[in-house]
């Protein structure tokens, strides 16, 4: 027994040396031309979906049966992934189509994972393939309507992928300038045309927003200090001089408000559950107003209209005004802000302490009051 466990110590060592001396001497071509060998690809394929499948059987995946997600995960497919696995009417690439392996057409491939495990590849990407990780770790609420978009990725031509992405092309022609006209071509798939409404209630309204709060917000999320997998690759492009004209552009464009036959939100829809007391609409936005205009003192919560309105008192143009914003959106930045995990501008610390004292009924009652209001009144 001695014998053979000498010559199993000699063999593994004599392999270790041999391995040593492979690596050390540089033969084996790391080069991407020649791509893998079929056993490296198998190996490689078969570990990755074994670990994918794994440690996205956890995830709970959302309800995706909403107005304008699809179009909102088309316009940040476009800004993100085109360049490496291509689009409906946008061939591969070449540049990516060399890389080893080489991004697969995700027409196809989008069939091999359940909406769990695209959320995985996608939040974390995947070593040895080129696949990155999600910009931030902190906005998973941004990578569901890409999981839902790719759902749709095989049933889309490219004329469908255009007007997702670009939904208001022709009018877009008719900017009258070149700002304008980026602007129409980057922003208004999510946000929406001046004087309309964004494709989805996960975004802001953005028209008649204070100059400076835009400029700041566009860059903070340049630089990474406001957590965004889809707006801080778009701002990372800008120069100085468009954020400024970008931030110009919608700060002059008219005020919006939700039409009120708008369909309801997520936020809107769970306003019975026990979270808000069972209060009915009216009242959750009275309770809401009582809250924005009076605070809790004894929760220590201030006032919102100090620094974002309704009203009449002068204001700082740092802080947004939230009249007639989407009420998903407004709750889901509290609660971000709740989290410490939305970022921003140098102000950005005052709302940590506020929203982590509100509770989720507050949260509500607040963002569906600031929804109600019309735009124009922040004014």
């Amino acid at each position: 027994m001695k014998r053979r466990f000498k010559e199993l110590a000699i063999l593994l060592t004599a392999l270790g040396i041999f391995g040593m001396l492979v690596l050390v001497s540089g033969i084996v071509p790391i080069k991407a031309s020649s791509g893998h060998w079929p056993i490296t690809r198998w190996t490689l394929d078969f570990a990755s979906n074994r670990s994918v499948s794994l440690h996205s059987s956890g995830i709970e995946v959302p309800s995706m049966d909403e107005p304008g997600i699809v179009q909102m995960g088309a316009a940040t497919f476009d800004s993100n992934c085109r360049w490496c696995h291509g689009a409906p009417g946008f061939t591969q690439p070449p540049v990516a189509a060399q890389m080893t392996p080489s991004p697969p057409d995700l027409s196809e491939a989008v069939s091999l994972w359940d909406d769990a495990e695209l959320f995985y590849i996608l939040k974390h990407g995947i070593k040895f393939a080129g696949m990155p990780a999600w910009p931030t770790q902190k906005r998973d609420d941004e990578i569901w309507p890409v999981v839902a978009f790719l759902r749709e990725l095989p049933k889309i031509d490219a004329s469908e992928y255009s007007q997702l992405v670009q939904p208001n092309a022709a009018q877009n022609q008719k900017a009258p300038t070149a700002i304008a006209y980026q602007v129409a071509s980057e922003c208004t798939a999510c946000h929406g045309m001046a004087g309309g409404r964004p494709s989805n209630d996960r975004v802001p309204v953005l028209a008649s927003q204070s100059r400076a709060y835009l400029k700041n917000s566009l860059l903070a999320y340049r630089s990474g200090r406001r957590y965004s997998g889809v707006m801080t690759p778009i701002a990372h492009r800008l120069t100085d001089q468009q954020i400024d004209e970008i931030a110009s552009y919608f700060s002059e464009q008219p005020a919006t408000t939700l039409p009120k036959n708008s369909p309801p939100s997520d936020v809107q829809r769970s306003t019975n559950s026990a979270e808000t007391g069972r209060l009915p609409m009216n009242d959750l936005i009275e309770t809401g107003r009582q809250l924005a205009h009076q605070g809790d003192q004894s929760a220590k919560i201030p006032s919102c209209v100090d620094c974002h309105g309704p009203g009449k008192m002068k204001r700082s143009e740092q802080y947004p005004s939230l009249a007639g914003q989407p009420a998903r959106y407004l709750q889901r930045q509290l609660e971000l802000f709740a989290q410490t995990n939305r970022g921003g501008s140098a102000n950005v610390s005052l709302m940590h302490s506020i929203a982590d004292k509100l509770n989720k009924s507050q949260r509500t009652q607040l963002s569906q009051y600031y929804a109600s209001l019309s735009a124009e009144v922040k004014k």
